[in-house]
Order: structure tokens, then sequence, then C-alpha cells
């Protein structure tokens, strides 16, 4: 544990979903597999790569660069350009984004969370309100967590962060000030600078054991550096 900046008491713990409660990479690897194998199949695409999928969502991307912020809603347009592109008839162009939706989503919640998250949050639960800011697309109770009152995600509820929007409605939310929000994330960028700048207080959780100095891109230090989730218990 590394402190920063002068931590002062808070009221509110949010926290960042991807790659901090639970590692993201395996999970998000195997549902892109299974959405595209999902895809070829009901769109008769065979020859559909991952590298064919990936040039149409950077194109979308490229069009309309705040559609990145909504992980969901850029899915659904790159699906309808690709399927417009390859001449998939019109009328089952509907149904075919909404069965491979629904099919990546099943597969994204297949996380398996450790017990020590689950008893670390329950702890917090009993002392503090918790809240969710996420620029994923993870429903935390699919996923076995209860403990949140509050889920906002980047994109659906407004600006995904770093953009401070969604610390801004959380504090509106539970009727508090910003500085009396502590904010848990693994991304200095999004979750540290965007809770810092938005007047949070902001927790770097290190799982990695990464330098700070290598992080060069980010303009904020943390409050607090943990080294795992357990260590907030010692904050609280």
């Amino acid at each position: 544990m590394r402190f920063y900046r002068q931590l002062q008491p808070f009221n509110i713990i949010s926290f960042d979903l991807d790659d901090t409660l639970y590692d993201n990479r395996s999970v998000i690897a195997e549902a892109e597999k299974q959405f595209l194998c999902e895809l070829q199949r009901l769109a008769a695409l065979p020859h559909l790569t991952v590298e064919s999928w990936g040039q149409v969502k950077r194109v979308v991307a490229v069009a309309n660069p705040l559609i990145m912020e909504d992980v969901v809603h850029w899915r659904i347009v790159a699906l309808e350009r690709l399927l417009t592109q390859s001449a998939v008839s019109v009328g089952k162009i509907d149904t075919i984004i909404s069965q491979a939706m629904a099919h990546f989503i099943h597969w994204r919640h297949q996380i398996a969370l450790s017990p020590q998250t689950k008893a670390t949050l329950d702890s917090l639960a009993e002392r503090y309100p918790l809240a969710v800011i996420t620029n994923g697309n993870v429903d935390p109770k699919k996923i076995g967590l209860t403990q949140f009152s509050l889920c906002l995600r980047g994109g659906e509820h407004g600006r995904a962060k770093p953009h401070f929007d969604l610390f801004a409605q959380t504090a509106a939310h539970f009727n508090v000030r910003s500085d009396q929000i502590l904010h848990v994330g693994d991304n200095l960028q999004a979750d540290v600078q965007g809770a810092v700048q938005a007047g949070c207080q902001a927790v770097w959780l290190n799982l990695n054991s990464d330098s700070l100095l290598a992080h060069q891109q980010s303009r904020n230090l943390p409050h607090v550096e943990l080294t795992n989730l357990k260590q907030l218990l010692l904050l609280a």
C-alpha cells in the first residue's frame, strides 16, 4: 500500500469492473471468439475473420469517434455495417444482430469471481453504499455481484471515463460531494485521472505491480495504490 495524496474521509465507494474485480482479458477473448463463430453461422459468412471484423469496427469508429464510449452501440452499428456490406438480406439483419448480440452478452458474462473479491465487497457493503462506474458492458447482477446500489455505464448513462459525467452523476445520486467518493480502478487514465479530475478520491488497484513511472500518459497521481482488493478493508 502506498499513499500519494492525503486521504480524506469518504462516504461512498465506487468501482470499475473489468480488470479491477476480475481478470477481463480471457473473458473478452473467449466472448469475441464465440461471437465470431455465431456470426459466421447466422449470416452465412464462413470466411469472416477477427481481422475483417476489427476493420469494420475501426471504420465505424473513425467516422464517429464518440461511438467508442458506448461499446454496445458501437458493436451494433458495426454489425449493421458488416451485414449490409455482405449483402445479407435486409429482412434478416435485425434478427441476426439481436441473436449475435445475445450470444456475445452470454459469453461476456461467463466470469469467475474469486471468493476473496465477493467477501471483500460484502464486508465493504456493510459499511458503505457501493457503486459501479464502468466503461464496459457487464451487468454486475448477472455475475453474482449484488452489493451495488448504483451501476452507471459509459455511453448508456453518460460520457465514458475519464470524462467527469458518471462521477458527477454518482455524487448527485447519493447526495454527496465529489470528494466524498472513493473510486477504485485498475486504469490510471480512465479511473484515476477521471476520478481526480472529477473531484473524487482515487485508489489505483495495481494488481500487476506495475511501476507508476511506466504510465507516463497518466496526468494524475492516485490517492492510494493497492496491490490487492482486500487492502481496501484497511482504509474503510
